[in-house]
């Protein structure tokens, strides 16, 4: 089924509109930890390669292919596309693992499965008349030092080298070539959450994969994000192609704090969030260019504080909405971390990955994610309390946070890995099969209050 020209989108001033020439506002989820697993989603240590190599070795080749394949088949479903549409969203998008698609050993080779089942995904949304974003969330050579571009070295490689620019440019080449004339494909986000001290090197990304991408597909938005985590804009060029959308991700100071509250001895309110938001827009209102919100979303680890998350919720969606601008929400399926929809905690999953789990919150390897104190805080607090007065010309702070980065998230993530795929020792493919059902829609719980604030913005 090829769809109409008039469900393309494109970009008009600082509008998307349809074919039609009617103004659309994308509002949806993103589906992290599905193409791309992250630790915090799944409840796993470490990054996701690691993580395949620790099950590979409990469970042998064959049979860790069909662990993570029975975990893909079952984390996003028909009915998972269909709950975001009734919540009266219009769109997904796709975090991508570039190994779905390509081998380190066999670059420029690429692997039908990984489209195949991004095929099924855009087809469901085809039918329920709902529009994907494809984000290639891991590059290859990774763009920023984090678990979420399954980096296990934690230092960017991407930026400089040919060699890795190349297949990235290459495999959106080839994603273009495949759906260019898909038209509820919305576009393509070229590169999830670049970080790097030498910005003519994103510059230079950028216009070489757009101008690739535009001698193949010269119909769908490009989606470029800003440096630091989309979170820096002005040393990005001018916006040099018409059909492009730039993208901020919101994640705000109170994500894991009352709100309105104080943070760092300054009220945070709705003044401030509107304040704060201004000014990560800057660049797309001084150009009058799309702003999409690819991320944000708040931490619900401390059940206290869920009615103040809720709230900040309400209000960024009206300040964004305000703007006219677009938004997904970071995530949509989790063990209950930021999802609007939870793996059940007396699933198979949750019980048999429990013990391991309670290790890792102990020892905060995800601690970007985990914000309640521990008590290994005031250990590593130690250690950069004492290498500050050895390192003058270093913070405390910065010191404090490279050793929660490379010591908690890195060396005792991977520490506990093996320990994690040890739960899966012996398993049959019943079983296997049996315990990745835990991710299935069906078996989830609704974050209702999340929910509820949705179905009142969206007016269902």
């Amino acid at each position: 089924m090829i769809s109409t020209d008039n469900n393309f989108l494109h970009v008009s001033g600082a509008n998307i509109v349809n074919g039609r020439g009617e103004t659309i506002q994308l509002r949806g989820f993103c589906l992290g930890g599905w193409m791309n697993m992250e630790n915090f989603i799944i409840g796993y240590p470490g990054h996701e390669a690691g993580l395949r190599s620790a099950v590979e070795r409990v469970l042998g080749k064959e049979k860790s292919r069909f662990f993570f394949e029975r975990f893909l088949h079952y984390f996003i479903q028909e009915d998972d596309l269909s709950f975001i549409k009734n919540l009266g969203c219009n769109v997904i998008r796709i975090p991508l693992n570039y190994r779905h698609f390509e081998d380190d050993d066999r670059p420029f080779e690429y692997k039908e499965e990984g489209f195949i089942r991004l095929d099924r995904v855009i087809s469901w949304a085809r039918d329920l008349q709902h529009y994907v974003i494809l984000d290639l969330h891991a590059v290859q050579g990774w763009q920023n030092g984090g678990w979420h571009c399954d980096n296990s070295g934690r230092e960017p490689r991407f930026f400089g080298q040919k060699g890795f620019e190349d297949r990235a440019v290459a495999l959106w080449q080839e994603l273009a070539r495949r759906y260019k004339g898909e038209a509820f494909v919305a576009g393509y986000n070229v590169m999830n959450e670049p970080d790097t001290d030498e910005v003519v090197w994103l510059n230079h990304y950028y216009r070489r994969v757009t101008q690739s991408i535009r001698a193949i597909d010269t119909s769908h938005i490009i989606f470029l994000e800003g440096n630091r985590s989309s979170q820096q804009f002005d040393m990005l060029d001018p916006p040099f192609d018409p059909n492009t959308v730039y993208s901020s991700h919101n994640y705000v100071e109170p994500m894991d704090g009352m709100y309105p509250g104080v943070v760092h001895g300054e009220a945070f309110d709705r003044v401030r969030l509107e304040r704060d938001y201004r000014n990560r827009a800057s660049f797309m209102l001084r150009h009058k260019v799309p702003n999409w919100v690819g991320e944000f979303g708040c931490l619900y680890e401390n059940p206290s504080l869920t009615e103040s998350n809720l709230r900040v919720m309400n209000d960024m969606i009206d300040i964004i909405e305000g703007h006219g601008h677009h938004w997904s929400i970071w995530t949509y399926k989790d063990i209950g971390m930021m999802g609007a929809v939870l793996v059940h905690p007396e699933s198979e999953w949750m019980r048999r990955t429990l013990l391991v789990r309670q290790a890792k919150t102990r020892l905060r390897c995800d601690s970007w994610v985990e914000r309640q104190a521990q008590p290994i805080n005031t250990l590593v607090r130690q250690i950069a309390e004492y290498a500050a007065e050895m390192i003058p010309s270093a913070s405390e702070s910065e010191i404090l946070s490279k050793l929660q980065f490379g010591l908690q998230d890195g060396l005792l993530s991977q520490v506990l890995l093996p320990a994690f795929a040890e739960q899966f020792r012996g398993m049959s493919e019943t079983e296997i099969d049996g315990m990745m059902q835990s991710f299935a829609f069906k078996n989830c719980l609704p974050r209702q209050g999340l929910v509820q604030v949705l179905r009142r913005k969206l007016r269902v």
